[in-house]
């Protein structure tokens, strides 16, 4: 059995309910139907992901400095409590952190590996909680990268009984990040290697986020997740 078929089984063997253990699972069977090359976006239709597609995002990584999301999920944007489809997250990178951002989506298919972060997400100016996201490369052309990702949150404070008008997400207080083997290994360039049924276990073991009840009033109910983020 190959290095990878070795990995590929640990991802399709996770443990945990979050919609990061769902994809990595999803992820790492249909690869293995393919023969171990990368999905493409058709791979990993509605059908594959309808449990966990409120907490998907789709986004286009361009070398050497935008990544753009294409598609966020109704999840997603309920806890940032704004729709962050048509982004380019460099434009909220600090001019110091973007070399780095731009090494860590550029390993996501130099094995290929999925990345892994985690922010501390202020939202409105009042409220914070851990947003952990994973990014996952699919098959596309040579002069960008397709990606696949899901978004878990956990934890939740209250800052602020002020909101500041206007406020977008503020993601730069980043905790962590790292590359997650798929089973060919993880380039070196400085990045941690994450366990990845760590990060299961942590999200299982954290529970839903227990939003207050001016969190609540501030979102959409309609988008409102039925089990992942805990309605106070």
């Amino acid at each position: 059995m190959t290095d990878r078929d070795d990995g590929g089984a640990g991802l399709r063997a996770l443990p945990g309910n979050s919609p990061i253990a769902q994809l990595l699972r999803v992820y790492a069977e249909v690869r293995a139907s393919l023969g171990g090359r990368l999905p493409g976006r058709g791979d990993l239709g509605p059908d594959r992901l309808r449990e966990l597609l409120g907490w998907v995002f789709l986004a286009e990584w361009a070398p050497p400095d935008s990544i753009v999301v294409r598609l966020s999920g109704i999840h997603i944007d309920y806890v940032l409590g704004t729709n962050v489809t048509g982004v380019d997250f460099f434009d909220l990178y600090t001019e110091e952190a973007r070399p780095m951002f731009s090494r860590f989506y550029g390993h996501l298919t130099d094995r290929p590996c999925a990345g892994y972060t985690r922010r501390d997400v202020i939202v409105g100016g009042r409220e914070t909680f851990d947003y952990h996201s994973l990014y996952l490369p699919l098959d596309g052309p040579p002069d960008r990268v397709p990606i696949i990702g899901a978004v878990a949150v956990s934890g939740f404070q209250r800052l602020s009984a002020a909101v500041e008008a206007g406020a977008r997400p503020d993601f730069r207080n980043l905790s962590r990040i790292g590359l997650i083997d798929l089973g060919d290994g993880v380039p070196a360039g400085g990045f941690e290697s994450v366990d990845a049924a760590a990060v299961c276990r942590e999200l299982d073991g954290s529970g839903p986020p227990r939003l207050d009840d001016d969190a609540l009033m501030a979102r959409s109910f309609a988008n409102r997740p039925q089990h992942r983020v805990s309605l106070g």
